[in-house]
């Protein structure tokens, strides 16, 4: 009988640990603080710097040569689906929350290279321009 318990636990417990597994995340993307975040973009050949922020957010100050796909905007989706697979994408955001978001969508979408801006603008603000 403890025989029985001991293997039912043990099913249990192996089964848990694989729905966990199913449903948690992969790592989203390499995080990357300030100024690595900036040095690793200038040393990636055929790469794209990403501001999901809104156009208010990018207008008040953005990351020379970013581009600006607002996350809340309802073509987000559409404008996703239209950029090159082949690329290297650095995201970032306002702290890291849409970023997050914005990178899981890619990856849904076939976008495999992304680098991600730990704790967006807020917390790297020296590397505005």
């Amino acid at each position: 009988m403890k025989n029985k318990t001991y293997i039912i636990i043990a099913s249990a417990l192996i089964l848990i640990v694989a729905v966990l597994l199913m449903i948690t995340p992969a790592s989203s993307a390499t995080k990357l603080v300030g100024k690595d975040f900036i040095e690793k973009y200038n040393s990636t050949q055929n790469s794209v710097l990403l501001d999901v922020r809104t156009p208010e957010e990018f207008n008040a100050g953005h990351i020379q040569s970013a581009i600006n796909i607002d996350f809340q905007n309802q073509s987000f989706l559409s404008d996703i689906k239209n950029l090159d697979n082949s690329k290297t994408y650095f995201v970032y955001c306002r702290s890291g929350n849409r970023s997050g978001q914005a990178i899981s969508i890619m990856k849904e979408n076939g976008i495999k290279n992304i680098f991600e801006l730990k704790g967006g603008i807020v917390s790297n603000g020296e590397i505005l321009k």
